[in-house]
């Protein structure tokens, strides 16, 4: 099925949104947004070279468990920055996209570059919202 010029740039819109909401979620600690980016049986990944990674979580629950766990840990302010987005794929009702992590953080007044990364998502729409299904994330240096 072929998606019309409206549709494609509302869609990719609405899924940059997506994404950014990810991040605002996870910065400012707000489960419950982070938690609404995904599927109800999304998954995350995240592959770090030379180690065995964090995952496969799978399920909401599970992945904002996850993440706030790691929240609890951090006594910095993180930075999540999406950047260079491309559309892989794109369907009335899935898309996969890529972009880069750009993860600073800032700590006593003092802001240092965390790591980079490439994340490659799957999402997916659901009634007439869209969700992350799957999302990898492939860092390029530990943190």
């Amino acid at each position: 099925m072929t998606i019309s010029s409206q549709d494609h740039t509302a869609a990719r819109l609405d899924i940059m949104e997506l994404l950014h909401r990810y991040s605002w979620g996870y910065d400012t600690r707000d489960v419950e947004m982070l938690g609404s980016t995904f599927t109800t049986d999304g998954s995350c990944t995240v592959h770090l070279k030379g180690t065995p990674g964090w995952g496969p979580y799978v399920g909401r629950d599970v992945i904002v468990e996850w993440q706030a766990s790691f929240m609890k840990a951090q006594s910095d302010q993180r930075r999540h920055s999406m950047t260079n987005i491309l559309f892989d794929e794109l369907t009335p009702s899935s898309a996969r996209v890529r972009c880069f992590l750009v993860l600073t953080a800032e700590e006593k007044g003092q802001v240092r570059l965390v790591t980079t990364g490439v994340y490659r998502v799957e999402t997916v729409k659901e009634e007439d919202c869209w969700r992350i299904h799957k999302l990898d994330l492939f860092l390029d240096a530990g943190f």
